[in-house]
């Protein structure tokens, strides 16, 4: 009986040491990633309306291309993860080699379209000649910028799946360090440098993401011990694995992109109902992202052990890990959900608008409080334990349905037919999270959910 008891004390252990080891680097990534965007948006906020307009709109060509990126790398950690358990590692190569040359083509050919076709790919945001002017202005500086920060994220994706995430913390700081600081430069001319202005943004992002580029490329071919990765296995590959990445893979992407036009659809709504609605709910979109920084962080982190354990043929070990994660999930959500409410009044009124903003954006930040709850838990289930299982088609299924089934008709009915005030159609927009983690909770039970999606053999 003693020796059970140390079995499972240790067991705990190791859990607590995985998640923490790494969670708190992609936690720190993912709110290097929000200080980077953050600083784009003050410092360009000084030249006005137009620059910020221009630069936000020709930023959404990235959104689309980073949540791709996502998706595919995301989707592959899930067989990383698991050849990474049963410490087979040529199937990790090739994988990795497949995804950044998919990247790299995505990447260029994007590029190629914001250098040959800027004003035509900024059309489709905005008809307004200024911001039209200052949007290609932009488009031709970052386009550069897809290539590089396609490999690189990939790359840096993929090294978490194999426990290494230290190498994206540093990449991602001396790009905000890089950005930062040659926006101050090339925005406003500083230091003799030309006043560039919106093209000086680009430029910098541009700069910033070759450096990140730069630290990770090294790290990976010259510094990194455990894959020894080389130049020549970029050209590896196995019809067997491209066929296993199409299956894991497509859901994510898919699961992505339309999560992300559900969110679009929120900002629609609330456009067409009041100036007032699309101030509020900027700003409890930045409190909530900044709230579920380490849940992410978790969730990111859960995918990896559960693929790993599962990689590794502990079945049972997998299954007591995935429902231990369930509930730390509730008491994150939990404390995240008291931070939101007990800092709430110093965060709102840290915004320059008007009373009339703050207090509509105050009684929603009390739902939005509730929804980080339910995010905890769904985030967890989804992007950790049930992806790390390789059940990405049942992730996908889940978010679409709950998000464009229940969510948006319902938000649209209250705020577009109903006229029912903004509070109502934000509680009904964020009614997903809930189902999900009902239906999520129901899914992780037992062990039916876990699975190998790893092969003995790599047949051509």
């Amino acid at each position: 009986m003693a020796t059970g008891i140390r079995k499972k004390r240790e067991w705990d252990r190791e859990l607590f040491r995985m998640v923490v080891t790494i969670a708190i680097p992609v936690a720190l990534q993912n709110l290097i990633t929000f200080l980077t965007q953050m600083l784009d948006t003050l410092m360009l906020g000084e030249l006005g309306d137009v620059p910020l307009t221009a630069s936000s709109l020709g930023t959404q060509i990235f959104n689309v291309y980073s949540l791709f990126i996502y998706g595919l790398a995301g989707g592959s950690a899930v067989l990383t993860a698991q050849y990474w358990g049963k410490k087979d590692l040529q199937p990790v190569k090739v994988i990795v080699a497949t995804v950044v040359r998919l990247a790299t083509a995505v990447g260029v050919l994007l590029t190629a379209a914001a250098l040959l076709f800027p004003r035509q790919l900024m059309m489709i945001f905005s008809s307004d000649p200024a911001v039209l002017d200052a949007g290609v202005d932009y488009l031709r500086y970052v386009g550069w910028m897809y290539f590089f920060f396609g490999v690189s994220n990939s790359l840096t994706t993929l090294l978490r799946s194999v426990e290494k995430v230290r190498v994206a913390v540093i990449a991602n700081c001396a790009g905000l360090v890089t950005n930062g600081f040659l926006n101050y430069v090339l925005i406003f001319g500083k230091f003799g440098a030309p006043r560039m202005e919106v093209k000086g943004a680009a430029l910098a992002t541009t700069i910033a993401k070759i450096v990140e580029f730069l630290i990770v490329i090294i790290y990976v071919f010259f510094a990194e011990r455990r894959l020894r990765f080389r130049f020549t296995d970029l050209l590896l590959r196995n019809r067997s694995l491209s066929a296993d990445l199409r299956r894991y893979c497509t859901p994510v992407v898919v699961n992505e992109v339309a999560w992300s036009m559900g969110i679009a659809m929120q900002s629609v709504l609330f456009g067409h109902m009041s100036t007032l609605a699309v101030s509020a709910n900027a700003i409890i979109s930045v409190i909530q992202q900044l709230a579920t920084l380490v849940i992410f962080g978790v969730a990111n982190a859960t995918a990896v052990i559960i693929g790993k354990t599962i990689g590794e043929g502990k079945v049972e070990l997998a299954a007591r890990r995935g429902r231990t994660m369930k509930y730390f999930a509730i008491v994150m959500g939990v404390f995240a959900a008291l931070l939101i409410v007990l800092s709430r009044d110093m965060m709102v009124d840290f915004y320059n608008v008007s009373a009339e903003t703050k207090a509509l954006a105050k009684q929603m930040l009390y739902l939005t409080a509730v929804v980080v709850f339910f995010i905890s838990n769904s985030g967890v289930s989804i992007v950790g334990i049930l992806r790390g299982s390789g059940d990405t088609r049942f992730c996908m299924f889940t978010e679409i349905v709950t998000l464009w089934g229940v969510a948006v008709p319902l938000g649209f009915l209250a705020g577009m037919a109903l006229g029912a005030p903004v509070i109502v159609v934000y509680a009904l927009f964020k009614s997903d999270e809930m189902i999900k983690t009902f239906v999520c909770w129901w899914r992780v039970r037992g062990s039916g959910w876990v699975r190998s999606v790893t092969r003995d053999s790599l047949a051509e």
